[in-house]
């Protein structure tokens, strides 16, 4: 059994290649975020509405917390609007704001920490659901 050493050349071979493979890949070019949708305007405007509690569930069931005056007047501005639902019979009174944004079919979907909000406008008709942490609403209004 004979014990030849190996010539240089063939045992870097491999490595040579990896490197040649690897500088022929390029430049990946400028690296850029995906473009942002324009915002969708053509629902801006201010919607007087009313917020109705539909559903109370765990520990605001049986308490008069879900009370609450709703926001008056949404106004929907470069596509977006907020939401704030005061609980004024809650200790410390919270202020759950909820953010949303509009899409082309008139839709919109936001949330905050405790919940989800989601709805529509139709023509001059605004409509929406509020689902938070024990208490639901409805919301309805109209373009003033």
């Amino acid at each position: 059994m004979s014990t030849r050493p190996i010539p240089a050349a063939r045992s870097a071979c491999p490595m040579v290649l990896l490197l040649l493979v690897a500088g022929c890949a390029g430049s990946m070019g400028t690296i850029r975020p995906n473009p942002v949708a324009p915002p969708v305007t053509a629902f801006d405007g201010s919607y007087r509405n009313t917020l109705r509690l539909t559903s109370t569930a765990g520990g605001a069931e049986g308490t008069d917390w879900c009370q609450s005056p709703g926001q008056p007047v949404i106004t929907v501005a470069k596509g977006q609007f907020t939401y704030a639902v005061p609980h004024p019979n809650v200790p410390g009174t919270p202020l759950p704001t909820f953010e949303a944004v509009m899409a082309d079919d008139g839709t919109f979907a936001g949330q905050a920490t405790v919940g989800v909000m989601s709805g529509w406008i139709k023509g001059s008709h605004i409509e929406g659901k509020i689902d938070g942490s024990g208490c639901v609403y409805g919301f309805s209004g109209d373009k003033v």
